[in-house]
């Protein structure tokens, strides 16, 4: 009886299943909670801490290799340059008085260390002056500006951002990176070549 069902034609209970499991998928689909990994978006993988801190290390010091090229035509659209690199100090700032707090202003914001307009005899402002001095007089002239260097300072200093939020670790050569680049960021922002 087993050799008929092999060899012989098929039994018709064995036909109906062949069109039963696009009923049972549908039934399936139905009854099974919709996938959590579909709806998902990727998420990142993990890095330790220290393959973050090497990572970040490496782009800090291309970053600032690049940085003198960056700023070198800052004249052109100054204000947008200062905007850009005042947002990146204030992030190297926050993330080095995280590790090296008895070397850092505390009160940093308060630091009079901008100049914008007014060429050589121009006061340096601070922070908090420059943003209303920005809104008040750049911002709207400066909405239609994109330039590639303004891109390579605005991804670096969401780089920064990141390694606040998620950086645990810190050693000598980053420190060491992050103040050259925090030192040429506060001579651009007053005035002088990065």
């Amino acid at each position: 009886m087993a050799e008929e069902n092999k060899n012989g034609a098929a039994p018709a209970t064995e036909v109906e299943p062949q069109d039963a499991p696009e009923e049972l998928k549908a039934a399936s689909e139905e009854a099974a909670p919709p996938s959590d990994v579909e709806s998902e978006p990727e998420q990142e993988p993990q890095i330790s801490t220290f393959e973050r801190l090497k990572l970040f290390l490496a782009e800090t010091n291309k970053f600032l290799l690049m940085y003198d090229d960056l700023v070198e035509n800052k004249d052109k659209h100054k204000s947008v340059f200062l905007c850009a690199v005042n947002e990146l100090r204030e992030r190297l700032v926050t993330l080095l008085q995280r590790y090296i707090l008895h070397t850092m202003v505390k009160e940093d914001f308060l630091y009079k260390h901008i100049v914008c307009c007014g060429g050589e005899d121009a006061e340096a402002i601070n922070t908090e002056e420059f943003e209303e001095h920005y809104q008040e007089v750049h911002s709207e002239a400066d909405k239609a500006i994109s330039l590639p260097e303004l891109d390579e300072i605005r991804a670096y200093s969401a780089e920064v951002k990141t390694y606040i939020e998620l950086g645990k670790a810190m050693n000598n050569d980053l420190i060491f990176s992050l103040k050259r680049l925090l030192r040429k960021s506060n001579s651009v922002l007053a005035g002088h070549l990065g």
